[in-house]
């Protein structure tokens, strides 16, 4: 079994355990990355074919480990990324209209 199917049996085992059902949707925003619907669909029936199967630690996507920073710090990053994309939407805009 590959990394990228494993990360998504992984994703399915975690939205269960959360009390959700696993979709195509909910798989590809959990795994991150570019996850095709293809990709998903086979993930999702590699969980339903063994729902109980046991996944390594170590291959549990990255975006589901706890994050390393403070809720503040990743606040204070998210809004410098926003302004930065303001003023680039604004660069964009202005250069559109001339």
């Amino acid at each position: 079994m590959n990394n990228r199917l494993s990360d998504l049996i992984s994703v399915c085992q975690t939205l269960v355990k959360e009390g959700k059902k696993p979709s195509v949707g909910l798989v590809r925003s959990r795994a991150g990355g570019n996850v095709s619907i293809p990709e998903a669909i086979k993930g999702i029936q590699s969980w339903k074919a063994q729902p109980e199967q046991i996944i390594k630690t170590s291959e549990i996507p990255e975006q589901e480990q706890e994050p390393t920073d403070s809720l503040e710090k990743r606040v204070i990053k998210l809004e410098k990324q926003v302004h930065h994309l303001n003023q680039q939407l604004k660069a964009i805009l202005s250069s559109a209209a001339k």
